[in-house]
């Protein structure tokens, strides 16, 4: 195929799908992106790809359809269960049972895995059957398995769980057997009990913030970003690479594809070598040690000093170091150093132990660190002193979420909202709080109430109560999640 666009407006469109879907596409990929373009411009009803183009170009902001249409024809949906299944050799033989071994000594059952470009949903459920084969106590975990991708099409394909012949090869038979139902037309269906393991989500790698609680995406035992960073230019894979690593705990492990990045750009992270896969760790670093005694040679006497006549002193003045404000641990926090930012935190509160906001971003720090007791501590701490904050009734409901006891996340957020009852962020949570629990109608209706929120705020408007998401990303999501529910934007009865 030869190229017919020129060039100026392929390498504008470049430039746009950069910024809006966090797509990038260099020179040598130009045709391959006119192939997408080509194909949304036909979906959309366009007469001509160059139309479609100029018309992408010119608009304000692109809206919901047309990115459904440019993420579905521009993103690779080639996938299969196993997939590089050396990399789920060493999950299953190494990673995972260390873990497992980890959380039965300490006597924490959980596990806290994101499947990062989860595509059409075969890893997801390819990592929910391996930890069933790993688990015979299942049901005693509290397993967090999140599924996040930038194309609605392939998250609602995900959430229905049917695959057909190609998304099994290579598949052991007896695996299929177990864990999926044959349909008519040479269709399997995942088993309900794997599927209620994996929660699938919007996110956007280049635009969501994370790490961060509300989207779940903190803490993070292993993460799968496989196939994806291929996607970007060198200074936003770095960017997703250093994030990803902020949202690992410590020790916790990252597996991209082969094809995603030189070495250099995982400097965040240390190299494992497992011969046939690319796995990272990051590794964290003991406190340097004090430099040596020497003690092999005896020390020099002190030379004797000459005499010289007295003199008054100076009188002494106390100077204090000046206190680090708290922004100074937000930024901290936003540089992924949350051990920095709960040192110097505790400290703060050691002389001012009624600092709310200081308490709320200590809950944070460690929550992001998976210590989500002294993190509930935290925002309990805040509730002895102020039992109508909202923030705190909040930040506590995402902990206890995260800890598996949804119905007390359930009513901190309902003691949340009646305190602030205008929280987009507390909406949002008992949205996807009901829509993990099935209740359809109920996140219909906060997903609404977000949408509702939102109207006459412009879409570049930052909201700082969910980790800096701008409100045109939310909407977005909002209507994505809303739609993908059954849901008429124009309201239901």
């Amino acid at each position: 195929m030869h190229r017919t666009l020129p060039d100026t407006l392929l390498s504008a469109m470049s430039d746009r799908l950069s910024a809006s879907i966090g797509l990038y596409f260099p020179a040598d990929r130009w045709m391959d992106m006119e192939r997408g373009l080509e194909r949304a411009a036909v979906e959309l009803g366009y007469p001509d790809t160059v139309a479609a183009v100029r018309d992408w170009l010119s608009a304000g902001a692109l809206d919901r359809t047309q990115l459904e249409a440019l993420a579905g024809q521009l993103t690779v949906g080639e996938t299969y269960f196993f997939r590089e299944p050396r990399s789920f050799e060493i999950l299953g033989q190494n990673i995972l049972p260390d873990l497992i071994a980890e959380r039965r000594a300490a006597g924490t059952l959980a596990l806290r895995i994101w499947s990062a470009a989860c595509c059409t949903g075969e890893e997801a459920y390819s990592l929910a059957m391996l930890l069933d084969t790993l688990l015979p106590d299942r049901s005693a975990w509290t397993i967090t398995l999140l599924a996040t991708d930038v194309n609605p099409r392939f998250l609602r394909r995900a959430a229905e769980g049917t695959y057909g012949e190609w998304s099994f090869r290579g598949v052991d038979p007896a695996l299929r057997s177990r864990y999926f139902t044959a349909l008519p037309g040479g269709r399997h269906r995942i088993s309900p009990d794997i599927a209620r393991m994996v929660t699938f989500a919007y996110h956007n790698l280049m635009d969501d913030p994370y790490p961060a609680l509300e989207s779940n995406t903190n803490a993070m035992d292993v993460i799968l970003c496989r196939n994806v960073l291929m996607y970007f230019n060198a200074d936003q894979a770095g960017r997703v690479v250093r994030r990803l690593s902020h949202a690992l705990v410590d020790n916790g492990w990252l597996l991209p594809s082969s094809v995603d990045g030189a070495p250099t750009l995982f400097t965040p992270l240390t190299f494992v070598p497992f011969d046939g896969a690319t796995v990272y760790r990051k590794v964290s670093l003991p406190a340097p040690a004090p430099p040596p005694v020497h003690r092999h040679s005896p020390p020099m006497p002190a030379p004797v000093p000459t005499p010289v006549p007295a003199a008054p002193l100076p009188p002494v003045v106390s100077v204090r170091p000046p206190v680090p404000t708290l922004a100074h641990y937000r930024a901290l926090y936003d540089l992924g150093r949350y051990g920095d930012a709960v040192e110097g935190l505790e400290a703060r509160l050691a002389v001012a132990p009624a600092d709310e906001a200081a308490m709320l971003l200590l809950a944070r720090c460690y929550a992001n660190q998976g210590h989500l007791a002294e993190a509930a501590h935290w925002c309990q701490g805040v509730l002895n002193h102020n039992r109508v904050s909202a923030e705190a009734h909040h930040l506590l409901a995402m902990i206890q979420q995260e800890r598996g006891d949804a119905a007390a996340a359930a009513m901190s957020l309902q003691r949340a909202l009646f305190l602030a009852p205008q929280s987009i962020a507390t909406h949002l949570a008992m949205a996807n709080l009901a829509r993990s629990q099935g209740r359809i109608r109920d996140a219909r209706k906060h997903y609404r109430n977000i949408m509702g929120l939102l109207q006459g705020h412009r879409p570049d408007d930052i909201l700082p109560d969910l980790e800096g998401m701008t409100v045109g990303r939310l909407m977005d999501v909002a209507a994505h999640a809303h739609a993908a529910l059954g849901g008429d934007p124009a309201g239901e009865g």
